[in-house]
């Protein structure tokens, strides 16, 4: 597979599926009422685009982020300062027979000296309060099959939105430079079809790493 055909969706090896939880400000993506969001032609500070003309590259890092992929659409993306060393970007996936959709984001941020797991505990929170009655799953240390060595943490929930069950994660990895978090979040009732959507997604996201900073 070539590198332009790669989701390098900005969360380089987040192979987990983790829920809704990772902009700038901490917000947990809330699911669309419809997943037909229209891709900006407008390019955000930090990102260039491919010679495709809708691919977003993150000029520091080198991810690639394509505006669609097997079924997930490119929502957002935002630069948090000028340099483009802290990005955000999400993805939807609708589901069958539901308006909502499995939103993933991705965000990527250079951060010295922070561990996967101290990176994971400033965000759960975040993560956590975007729904009533969260709960946790599970949390705990996980490894990236494509890079075992990483540094990696990711925690499950369970909670509520608009009276409905929902399952959401996040997941953080410090890649040295580069440190990454993801998360994903979709309803209870559609766990198995989100989770299948989500394999996809992650299987291609574990194939790319960021380049170090200044290359």
């Amino acid at each position: 597979m070539s590198p332009s055909s790669h989701v390098s969706i900005a969360l380089l090896g987040f192979l987990l599926a983790a829920p809704a939880v990772a902009a700038p400000s901490g917000q947990a993506p809330v699911a669309p009422s419809s997943a037909s969001a229209a891709v900006s032609n407008a390019v955000p500070e930090g990102f260039a685009f491919a010679p495709d003309g809708t691919t977003l590259i993150h000029v520091a890092s080198g991810l690639r982020f394509p505006a669609n992929f097997k079924g997930f659409k490119r929502l957002k993306e935002q630069a948090n300062d000028p340099s483009g060393q802290y990005v955000a970007i999400s993805y939807a996936h609708p589901l069958r027979g539901s308006k909502e959709s499995v939103v993933v984001r991705f965000a990527v941020v250079q951060i010295d000296e922070m561990s996967a797991h101290d990176h994971y505990l400033i965000m759960r929170q975040a993560a956590m309060s975007h729904f009533s009655a969260p709960t946790i799953v599970s949390e705990g240390p996980v490894k990236i099959p494509t890079d075992p060595k990483l540094d990696a943490y990711r925690g499950t929930f369970s909670g509520t939105r608009d009276n409905q069950p929902w399952r959401f994660s996040l997941t953080t990895v410090d890649y040295g430079h580069w440190s990454g978090r993801m998360t994903a979040a979709y309803p209870q009732s559609n766990a198995a079809e989100a989770e299948q959507y989500l394999g996809v997604l992650l299987t291609e996201v574990r194939a790319q790493t960021p380049k170090a900073l200044g290359k």
